[in-house]
């Protein structure tokens, strides 16, 4: 079975279950107490499910994460300034504000950090009013294998987990 990400239309416990049960035969080797500590991920979905199995997915490949459903909660945290996100990983739908805005109110607090926009349809015309992009978007549904090499080429190499 392939493990591509299902409809976050279709919200429910058995598409959950079968993703996890999709990704068992792929854990990545996990980090040990010797290694450097990988670059925060922050996740930003509207779909509280979605943002969990990403979560589940990224923290078994070695990094550490923090899930957020709600972009202005997300940003609220990364005002604070602690911790201090390497890479944020956001949805492009969502209420509130949509992901680019949100990655462009992110940008103009932590210019440097690393970002991915997941979307099913993101118009051109629709990134070009902003100044800010995002450094890669990945189309919905994507599978763990493109969400995990994204991530690998946007952290740094000293930050990443080795596998």
């Amino acid at each position: 079975m392939a493990s591509s990400l299902r409809n976050p239309a279709a919200r429910t416990g058995k598409n959950c279950a079968w993703w996890l049960h999709s990704m068992n035969g792929q854990d990545p080797k996990p980090t040990t107490p010797d290694e450097k500590s990988p670059s925060l991920i922050f996740v930003v979905d509207d779909s509280v499910e979605l943002g969990e199995m990403v979560n589940i997915f990224l923290t078994r490949a070695g990094y550490q994460t923090r899930v957020f459903s709600d972009p202005l909660e997300a940003l609220s945290v990364l005002q604070s300034g602690d911790p201090r996100p390497g890479l944020l990983i956001s949805d492009f739908r969502m209420p509130g504000i949509n992901g680019l805005e949100l990655i462009h109110r992110c940008k103009l607090i932590h210019p440097t950090l690393k970002v991915i926009a997941a979307s099913a349809n993101v118009l051109d015309e629709e990134i070009e009013k902003y100044p800010f992009r995002p450094d890669r978007i990945l189309p919905k549904p994507y599978t763990t294998t493109s969400l995990l090499a994204m991530v690998k080429a946007l952290l740094p190499a000293e930050g990443a987990p080795s596998q």
